[in-house]
């Protein structure tokens, strides 16, 4: 069991389930990226630069994402949670498939991976 799936299965059922679609969607769009452990969650590297992170909490999921992505989602995501790096995602809330891959497409575009 590699190190990223033994942090998954820590979690209830549900959550396993939303951090392997997490880790789906992620690896579908950084392909040549390097998956480990920093900073104690599972994280998508690129040239040892961390692209993406994302763990998961006693309420919410969190992705990691750097200052400008998340800046720029909060104009077009207001719903959501943000602090300055990151996007909260509620488990009492749906799981938004399509906002996790459209993340990864932005991240993707301004890491030119």
């Amino acid at each position: 069991m590699s190190e990223i799936e033994f942090y998954i299965m820590r979690f209830s059922p549900d959550i396993q389930r939303r951090l392997l679609d997490i880790r789906s969607i992620a690896v579908d769009a950084f392909c040549n990226a390097e998956e480990k452990i920093y900073h104690n969650v599972p994280t998508f590297m690129i040239n040892g630069k961390d692209i993406m992170c994302y763990g998961a909490y006693k309420d919410h999921i969190t992705l990691y994402l750097g200052y400008d992505v998340t800046d720029f989602l909060k104009s077009i995501y207001p719903q959501y949670h943000y602090t300055k790096a990151a996007i909260h995602i509620y488990h009492k809330d749906s799981f938004p498939y399509e906002l996790v891959r459209e993340i990864c497409g932005l991240l993707k575009q301004n890491y030119a991976v």
